[in-house]
């Protein structure tokens, strides 16, 4: 691991990171809800190659020419996107940066060496929130059915982020007394604004699993904005879990019958209890930070999405979705403690915090759920109908 990481701001050393050890687990901070140690990153390794699966191969939705120099990767974790972007288009300055800092000797060798500038920042500036009222969150989460289509989904998202910001504290820019108008103004030095200020613009400034990352992502997409070059793009990349409506057990004959059960019924709890927490940490998981209104008003023009569903599991008749199926139910099997450690021990859902122990042994049982054959002995047979909406959405300057 590098001694010292180059930032865009200052330069910083290994050893005045701070590092926060909760549950076994290793953060870089004491508020971004998911860990930075190496089963994280091994985790990420196979969550790049899904969205690889999920684009045909493709990095990026984004054009790419010889007229793209700077590229940053926002949030860029053990950078396995920013080093295979630094590889195959070997024209162009490559930027990393994130809070924490990873194995990144690791990605660079597995990535045939591909040269990355990595950076280490935190751009949460506007991280001092206060935390939301807990009246007004069970509020919301009565109203919040995280089962529902996703646009209903997005809209109650919405919502949600809208009310938050109305509670929380945000950055002002002191007033001017009347004492200070006899000041010489141009001796002092100007206060530091919030925003970020990198040296140099971008042509393509990229996320990737930023849900849960900013409380102020208005304030995001504006410096996104003002950081890229003009004609420049942003492109924003997540998923979110869909699950299927309920389920009827092999003797049930219509919609109507009551011999019904749901499918997966501990990774629904947690799933839920996952959303809840997330709710009452003030950064709700859902993509309603993708809506495109976010970008048309930081200023984006000719604002696009695209969306493919990636199946959870080797339930699809394609042998080509059976691949990616599998290799995402690794990622899901994975993602479990990380996801809900934090956030369930931090914040709790609707009901009440969770221990460690609790988690853990839930997590286990979910598993087992995901694994087990279903009632005609077939594999997968428990997971079909459960995919993820993998969404791109793309903006241009």
């Amino acid at each position: 691991m590098r001694e010292q990481i180059q930032t865009a701001q200052r330069l910083l050393g290994v050893q005045y990171l701070e590092f926060v050890y909760e549950n076994g687990r290793t953060y870089g901070d004491h508020t971004y809800f998911l860990p930075c140690d190496q089963a994280e990153q091994d985790r990420l390794a196979v969550q790049h190659q899904v969205f690889l699966q999920a684009l045909k191969g493709k990095l990026t939705t984004t054009p790419v020419t010889h007229a793209t120099r700077r590229i940053l990767d926002l949030g860029t974790g053990p950078g396995d996107w920013a080093a295979a972007m630094a590889k195959q288009y070997p024209h162009a300055d490559v930027v990393g940066i994130d809070m924490a800092v990873w194995d990144l000797e690791t990605t660079e060798t597995a990535s045939g060496g591909a040269s990355v500038m990595w950076q280490l920042d935190d751009l949460d500036v506007w991280n001092d929130r206060t935390d939301p009222d807990p009246g007004e969150i069970i509020s919301r989460l009565s109203s919040y059915n995280p089962f529902n289509d996703p646009v209903q989904r997005e809209a109650a998202e919405m919502e949600a982020h809208r009310k938050q910001r109305e509670t929380q504290s945000r950055p002002q820019t002191p007033a001017l007394s009347d004492a200070a108008t006899s000041i010489d103004l141009s001796v002092l030095e100007p206060e530091a604004q919030p925003g970020w200020n990198f040296s140099q613009s971008f042509d393509l400034i990229h996320l990737r699993n930023m849900k849960g990352s900013f409380a102020y992502w208005e304030e995001v997409y504006a410096e996104i904005y003002k950081s890229l070059r003009p004609g420049g793009y942003v492109e924003v990349v997540d998923y979110e879990v869909l699950a299927p409506d309920m389920q009827y057990s092999s003797t049930s004959t219509s919609a109507d019958s009551t011999d019904t059960k749901y499918t997966l019924p501990t990774a629904r709890k947690l799933y839920s209890s996952l959303l809840d927490a997330s709710f009452r940490s003030g950064r709700p998981l859902g993509l309603f930070y993708m809506h495109k209104t976010f970008l048309e008003d930081a200023g984006f023009k000719d604002v696009r999405s695209m969306t493919v569903n990636v199946p959870i599991g080797q339930w699809p008749e394609s042998e080509e979705q059976k691949r990616i199926g599998k290799l995402f139910l690794v990622v899901m099997i994975e993602s479990l403690e990380p996801y809900l450690l934090r956030l369930l021990t931090k914040y709790g859902d609707r009901e009440r915090k969770w221990s460690a122990e609790e988690i853990r042994e839930s997590v286990e049982k979910a598993k087992q759920e995901m694994l087990e054959p279903g009632e005609t002995g077939e594999q997968d047979e428990k997971l079909k109908g459960w995919c993820a909406r993998f969404v791109w959405v793309t903006g241009r300057k």
